[in-house]
């Protein structure tokens, strides 16, 4: 069920909250849950990212936490050029939980 809560923008963040509406001929609502939910998207891929540079999680964990699928998530680390760093501890890691894949 949705909960309503209650935000403080900056009012430059409202100018552009307005702007894209207009824009877009849509209700600010529609714009902000948009907003939010892109941004949910965007600090989960860069939360995988960290734990995977940091070898907090192999690249299977990582695009799980990003809510990605793999492949797309070695096309990240590659457009990015972040060093792909895979060992047997991660292969045996992976396989212990293949049966969890969504």
């Amino acid at each position: 069920m949705d909960e309503t809560i209650s935000v403080r923008i900056p009012k430059q963040n409202l100018k552009e909250i307005e702007f894209l509406s207009e824009e877009e001929r849509r209700k600010r609502s529609d714009i902000l849950r948009e907003i939010l939910y892109q941004g949910i998207l965007k600090m989960k891929l860069e939360l995988a990212l960290k734990k995977f540079q940091n070898e907090e999680a192999t690249a299977w964990k990582a695009a799980t936490i990003a809510g990605i699928p793999l492949t797309q998530f070695l096309d990240i680390l590659s457009e990015r050029k972040i060093e792909f760093h895979y060992g047997i501890e991660e292969l045996r890691e992976d396989f212990k939980n293949i049966n969890k894949i969504p």
